[in-house]
């Protein structure tokens, strides 16, 4: 009898566990089936960041010399490297018809002059008759008014003849004072002081302001540099409007150069949306060399506090760029731009607030509405 109950009583109990059993299982699918993240909260800071730009060294002033009148290239006074001072003499051209041209116009002056002298002599003798003739015409019948007609006529134009001579003077004297100018282009002088970098010329040979493809000469000042960056659109607001910056050139990587801010185009450039910004740099001792690339360190800092996220919670799709929200335990996918990277932290922009929580470690197949346990 105990052995009959016994066979009875076995299955039972092992079915009773099969079921007991399957309940625990289908309560542990149940809840494997949320998924298990961990939060992050979001952040706001203001930190001074630094970027690496590409910049190039430029001369502080550079210039194409050309010549300003026709001529022959009499004599050369400068050559490549030649270290010249402001108003230096170049080269010295040859034109003769130019300086005959200026010894006419002076010819015209003396001439131009001769008659005004003459002029006014005779405008101050018609006029001292006239006078006379005047006073003497107060005796009744000593003066008759044809006389007197005729030299208050007689004075009237040659006061004219005096002014025409004074134009005609004027004149020659413009004329004179252009030719002189021409005569001076002659002498090719430097506009500053620098350094010549570029001849083309030899003596002898014909130059002149037309048709004439290459500079006399390259002139270039580089005791004083200009470090120019072009600032991407998103650092545009961030360049300080005082401060230094340091850099690298390929030439001695390993020293660091400083130059400071002085001037920015406040304006970007439509075919690559970026701003010019320049540095100067004191190069009286010309260890750069205008035309060198430098590796810039820029320090950037927002104008004001931004948001920042750990870089795990960045999801890039085909889509865009995404961060996972939680609210109320439920996921929510969030478009925003990233910015920059603060060690392990991501500058981002888009509607989300501070202390806001986000997925630490967000994925894609954390779906859009779907409910997590956070720990």
């Amino acid at each position: 009898m105990n052995l009959f109950r016994l066979h009875i009583v076995l299955p039972a109990l092992s079915l009773a566990l099969l079921t007991a059993c399957g309940h625990e299982e289908k309560k542990t699918a149940a809840a494997s089936s949320v998924p298990v993240v961990h939060a992050a909260a979001v952040q706001s800071l203001q930190p001074s960041l630094q970027t690496v730009l590409p910049g190039e060294l430029k001369p502080w002033n550079k210039t194409n010399i050309f010549p300003r009148v026709k001529g022959y290239i009499g004599s050369v006074k400068a050559d490549r490297g030649t270290v010249v001072r402001k108003g230096q003499v170049l080269a010295v051209l040859e034109a003769p018809e130019l300086v005959a041209s200026l010894n006419h116009a002076r010819a015209q002056e003396a001439s131009a002059e001769a008659s005004l002298i003459e002029a006014k002599a005779r405008m101050k003798a018609s006029g001292l008759t006239h006078r006379r003739i005047v006073a003497t015409s107060r005796t009744k019948g000593a003066v008759s008014a044809n006389e007197l007609d005729m030299a208050y006529a007689r004075m009237l134009a040659d006061s004219a003849l005096a002014t025409a001579a004074g134009s005609n003077l004027a004149a020659a004297r413009a004329q004179l004072a252009a030719q002189s100018q021409l005569v001076s282009y002659l002498t090719v002088t430097a506009p500053f002081d620098g350094t010549v970098i570029e001849r083309n010329i030899s003596p002898g040979e014909l130059v002149g302001p037309e048709g004439n493809a290459k500079p006399l000469f390259v002139l270039e000042d580089h005791a004083r540099l200009r470090l120019t960056i072009a600032v991407p659109e998103n650092l545009s607001n961030a360049i300080p409007d005082r401060g230094a910056v340091s850099f690298t050139v390929q030439a001695d990587p390993n020293k660091e150069y400083s130059a400071q801010f002085a001037r920015s185009a406040g304006s970007l450039q439509e075919s690559n949306r970026t701003m010019i910004a320049e540095f100067d740099m004191d190069n009286r001792q010309g260890e750069l060399k205008a035309g060198m690339y430098a590796e810039v360190k820029l320090p950037v800092a927002r104008n004001k506090s931004t948001l920042f996220v750990p870089r795990t919670a960045l999801i890039q799709s085909t889509e865009g760029m995404f961060v996972i929200r939680l609210k109320e335990n439920i996921a929510e996918w969030l478009p925003v731009q990233k910015g920059h990277v603060l060690d392990s932290l991501v500058e981002v922009f888009g509607a989300l607030k501070p202390g806001e929580r986000v997925v630490a470690e967000a994925y894609e197949e954390l779906r859009n509405g779907q409910a997590v346990v956070v720990q």
